[in-house]
């Protein structure tokens, strides 16, 4: 019942929110093409699943044959808990999001469909093109994909640390063509921490961040959601790890970014006032808003006993600053945390 209790009010407030980003979406189309440009890895040593290409830990770089670990890259072939090409895996050693320490696979600029899956592990993050692009898949033979832009005819990628003490590993990656034009297709971009970010498995995970829900409630023939939001991230521990880096990067004018983040920010162990977080919040919607993207903020959600107070709450965390930078910048603000209070009051009477 907790599970689904959870899920139910994260689909609520995605709900809530992609009410009010409706009215934003501009027409569109995701692009495709023809293009039959696929590739497809089974790393470890411990054989070869048909229809891929093995690759093992010794397998440095090589241009004739347009992939491999490039010099001084650290990894070791392992086992893992799945069957197939999931049955092994590489561990990655020395992988860090911006070094050089990278799978690397040769293929024409464009825009592809990059699908991977991990080998055994507890948590980990993906970096790919030199910046982190998957956050914190958790669980054996952990799945995402996502759509990325390759300009420089070589897509780089790495298993990183997702938590300190635990390995970092790498089952299969495939790589798919979808696109000629190097740049990603219309994307709504999220920041936000542990009531945002996404929980894998979802059909088994005990809860599931909003902006998880979200492609659920929006067409996935025009759009597709990026969720960079990570569990106990604060503002500039967003700035400051990475994880607005891609969305600099690849942000496309007519993008969507919501930044709904600040519950963290609160606790005193991030060291962050409410002017400080003010100043973090307008940096980052002034560079996306340079980009071309439309910034929508959100006011951020309470805890579950709010709805039972008297007097009610008004808002919770900083969620003034949220407001004060929004008609700062004219720019939209949800205030998502009378919408979850409304919704939860309907639900406690």
């Amino acid at each position: 019942m907790k599970q689904l209790l959870r899920k139910l009010t994260a689909a609520a407030a995605s709900f809530t929110v992609t009410a009010a980003l409706a009215a934003l979406m501009p027409a569109g189309t995701l692009t495709a093409s023809a293009a039959s440009d696929y590739w497809k890895f089974d790393f470890g040593g411990g054989g070869v699943e048909g229809g891929y290409t093995g690759v093992s830990a010794s397998d440095g770089y090589n241009a004739g044959r347009g992939y491999g670990f490039s010099n001084g890259t650290n990894v070791t072939n392992v086992g893992a808990s799945g069957g197939g090409a999931l049955s092994d895996a590489v561990r990655f050693n020395n992988s860090t999001p911006t070094g050089g320490y990278t799978f690397c696979a040769d293929v024409p600029n464009g825009l592809y469909q990059v699908s991977v899956w991990l080998g055994d592990t507890n948590r980990t993050s993906v970096a790919i093109e030199g910046m982190y692009q998957i956050m914190n898949l958790t669980g054996n033979n952990a799945y995402h994909t996502l759509q990325v832009p390759v300009s420089d005819g070589q897509l780089n990628i790495c298993a990183c640390e997702g938590k300190a003490g635990y390995a970092f590993t790498m089952s299969a990656l495939e790589i798919k063509k979808i696109s000629d034009e190097a740049k990603t297709n219309p994307t709504i971009w999220v920041c936000g921490d542990s009531t945002v970010c996404n929980y894998y498995p979802l059909n088994s995970s005990g809860q599931a961040g909003w902006a998880q829900m979200l492609p659920d409630y929006i067409d996935n023939t025009k759009w597709q959601v990026m969720n960079m939001a990570t569990s106990g991230q604060c503002a500039r521990g967003f700035m400051d790890a990475g994880q607005f880096t891609v969305i600099e990067k690849n942000g496309q004018p007519g993008d969507i970014y919501v930044v709904s983040i600040g519950i963290n920010d609160t606790n005193a162990k991030n060291n962050t006032t409410e002017e400080q977080y003010a100043e973090i919040l307008t940096d980052m919607a002034q560079r996306a808003m340079k980009k071309g993207m439309r910034v929508i903020l959100v006011q951020q959600q309470g805890r579950n006993g709010d709805c039972q107070r008297s007097p009610l709450l008004t808002g919770r965390w900083y969620n003034g600053a949220v407001a004060s930078v929004g008609q700062k910048l004219n720019i939209e603000v949800v205030n998502l945390f009378q919408l979850w209070q409304d919704y939860c009051l309907t639900k406690s009477v």
